[in-house]
């Protein structure tokens, strides 16, 4: 989709599996499974919507997928399947490494980071040398800090020589016009969506805390929310005003509708977008 000076496309990392019943939370499994079907062991597929934001003087992508920093037991775990990464899908589409000049990561798990950085003869590097890493603060103490809940949702190889490349925010932050980074909360306490307004018109991508759209609605809260009653209000909130100002969403782990318009608030019924 291109719109005044802008264009904005989805790239992807592949597809990965999780439990169903984990990332729905509280909804039976009877209503969830209208929206995702369950294989034998209850898992469900997931996306990796990375969005690619660019103009004239920059290219900015927000998540970076899964990456390849993960052993076989990993990729038997998560059921990782792909037919090309995210840089070949990059390439294909006419960004190279080197060309992209921002990275926006919503927060640290490691289905989010991925391709932050890579390995290059051996050694871990910045995957894209040329590019800030904005995140918040509280997202990197987060990582260096976790506990025994948290420790296996994140691959620390995925921030292995970054810290120079990190810009460390605290709250909402306008990083060029009309993109702007806002702290939500709610998923991880330092998770930040990413908002983009041009030609009057509002582009917001959730990360987790709206993955799909079928967790369009406030209830729909992953059992993965370390801060579930923070994500129920801010959707509450969030999604009165996407309906009244028409935004076009973002949801990052939708293999089938990954963009979408609010309809109608109170059957938070969407309608896809083509981008």
């Amino acid at each position: 989709m291109k719109i005044d000076g802008f264009e904005l496309m989805l790239a992807s990392d592949g597809t990965f599996k999780l439990d169903g019943g984990a990332m729905f939370g509280i909804v039976p499994k009877p209503v969830w499974e209208k929206y995702f079907k369950s294989d034998e062991k209850n898992k469900i597929t997931l996306a990796t919507n990375v969005l690619t934001i660019r103009n004239r003087k920059n290219v900015a992508l927000v998540d970076l997928g899964i990456g390849d920093k993960f052993d076989k037991k990993l990729e038997e775990i998560y059921e990782i399947k792909r037919t090309k990464n995210l840089v070949q899908d990059l390439r294909e589409k006419g960004i190279e490494r080197e060309d992209v000049t921002h990275v926006f990561i919503t927060h640290g798990h490691l289905d989010h980071t991925g391709w932050a950085t890579i390995y290059n003869h051996g050694d871990i590097e910045p995957t894209f040398p040329n590019a800030r890493y904005y995140m918040q603060e509280d997202t990197l103490k987060e990582i260096k800090e976790p506990n025994q809940k948290t420790r296996p949702n994140y691959n620390y190889l995925n921030f292995k020589n970054l810290d120079s490349r990190l810009e460390l925010l605290n709250g909402d932050e306008e990083v060029f016009p009309g993109v702007e980074l806002v702290k939500s909360g709610g998923h991880t306490k330092g998770h930040q969506i990413v908002t983009l307004r041009v030609a009057n018109k509002t582009f917001t991508y959730f990360g987790d805390l709206i993955p799909t759209s079928a967790h369009i609605k406030p209830a729909y809260v992953m059992a993965y929310d370390l801060y579930p009653m923070d994500t129920f209000s801010l959707k509450k909130e969030m999604l009165q005003k996407a309906f009244e100002e028409e935004w076009t969403l973002f949801f990052e782990h939708d293999p089938v509708a990954p963009v979408a318009e609010l309809t109608d608030i109170e059957s938070y019924s969407l309608k896809s977008v083509s981008l």
